[in-house]
């Protein structure tokens, strides 16, 4: 190859990798307006966790369910609570669910105030 080949290589690699950064920045980005909206504007109600278990990261995940406002039936999801146990809640325990009233799935553990 030549001097110019290898440029145009190096150049294109490049361009492709700094677009591929940027496009994740751009979805991590909407991911934290998301959580924020949830965090902020999403309906309140109260939920109880299911299990919690931990992750070969050392972090915990927490399994809940909550019902919609209206609903017939639960909705069930999982969420990453944290790294420190006594941050995480038991399993049995009640919490508090927000979640977007369009979307019921869309929903996140609230946080304390």
């Amino acid at each position: 190859m030549t001097a110019m080949a290898d440029a145009f290589t190096v150049g294109f690699v490049a361009a492709v990798a700094i677009a591929f950064v940027l496009a994740l920045l751009r979805r991590i980005g909407r991911a934290r307006e998301a959580r924020e909206w949830l965090h902020t504007h999403g309906t309140l109600v109260e939920g109880e966790v299911i299990l919690v278990w931990q992750e070969n990261h050392g972090g915990y995940c927490v399994r809940y369910r909550f019902t919609p406002k209206g609903a017939s039936e639960p909705i069930q999801r999982d969420e990453f609570a944290g790294c420190l146990a006594a941050a995480v809640p038991e399993a049995g325990a009640k919490v508090r669910v927000r979640y977007d009233p369009e979307a019921p799935e869309r929903s996140l553990l609230a946080r304390e105030i």
